[in-house]
């Protein structure tokens, strides 16, 4: 199926050997060869992709629409556009891997190499799936990034899945790259999509309704896992230098902790939001400080939990704030 020697070639050379994360944790802004050697060793042993010279492209019309998702919950969304004309798979589906230091493996680059459309986050978030689908040279890949989509540069916060319209847009997208890919089940994809998107506006709505009574309040944030939510309801990140501090994996600085502790002891934040994925003891400590002095503490994740819908997941993050608003009005 894929030149061998040419796939290892372009590999190398187009990524320079540089996994780049955004969040530049400490000690991860290095050379990275693990999972690169193991693709070599494989592709040595005769465990690599088989086939001939050349690619030969199955139209999408015969066979389905292939789908690779870096994250499941835009696989998710993704299936329910396909329905049974075609097939998702998705990279990540465990909450515990953390998608900026994943390692592929030869498995999900012949996935990549086999797929019509990839979905990819962007902004540095999922940068090794951009390199699985230019190593290939499979020039026919759809490349779905939604970074590019949503018009953001490297650098944005990539959590772009907490704003209550990003699904929508991803949404709509999909259904216009599956129609031009599958003519014959256009109208299949446009009517599953408008019904996905009946239940997403659910979101947006929810936010508006947090928005009406938000007043432009700071809040804090252990991590900008949720930020983008954050501004859609109507608030203000008060502690953007602690948070990154937090999301680089190094530690605040001593004028940080000092803030955001003053912030919560006088009470200067409508709460706190702790990203419940990373117990790291600076976190803890305002965690148990908010809870002393009776802040608020909105618990998210970054990566969505087993057995919950993108829906569900994002939702009860939502009516967490929902609820604490609705407590400090009844005791105004």
């Amino acid at each position: 199926m894929i030149d061998k020697l040419s796939f290892f070639g372009k590999l190398v050379n187009g990524n320079s050997y540089h996994l780049q994360i955004r969040r530049q944790k400490a000690g991860k802004f290095v050379r990275r060869f693990g999972w690169l050697t193991g693709l070599i060793l494989m592709i040595v042993l005769g465990l690599g992709l088989s086939g001939c010279q050349t690619k030969t492209t199955t139209p999408a019309k015969q066979t389905g629409i292939h789908v690779v998702a870096s994250l499941n919950f835009y696989g998710e969304a993704a299936q329910k556009i396909l329905g049974n004309h075609g097939t998702v798979t998705t990279v990540i589906n465990s909450p515990s891997v953390d998608p900026e230091s994943f390692e592929p493996d030869i498995a999900t680059a012949k996935k990549v190499a086999q797929a019509n459309v990839v979905i990819q986050n962007g902004l540095g978030y999922d940068s090794w799936m951009q390199r699985l689908v230019t190593a290939n040279g499979h020039s026919d890949i759809q490349v779905l990034n939604l970074g590019n989509l949503v018009g953001r540069k490297m650098g944005a916060n990539p959590h772009l899945w907490s704003d209550p319209q990003l699904m929508t847009r991803m949404t709509r997208q999909l259904v216009r790259q599956f129609s031009r890919l599958d003519p014959q089940h256009a109208t299949a994809f446009q009517r599953r999509g408008a019904a996905y998107e009946q239940q997403l506006r659910a979101l947006p709505r929810l936010a508006r309704q947090i928005k009406r009574h938000a007043n432009n309040q700071q809040v804090a944030v252990s991590e900008p896992v949720f930020n983008l939510a954050l501004s859609a309801m109507g608030y203000r990140v008060s502690d953007g230098h602690f948070a990154q501090a937090i999301e680089e994996d190094s530690d605040p600085t001593p004028a940080d902790i000092t803030q955001l502790a003053a912030q919560i002891r006088h009470h200067r934040i409508a709460f706190f939001v702790e990203n419940t994925q990373n117990s790291s003891k600076n976190v803890t400590t305002m965690v148990n400080l908010a809870h002393k002095y009776h802040v608020p503490v909105v618990k998210v994740t970054e990566t969505k939990p087993v057995n919950q819908s993108y829906l569900t997941w994002m939702t009860s993050q939502y009516r967490q704030v929902l609820r604490i608003q609705q407590e400090a009005r009844s005791q105004s």
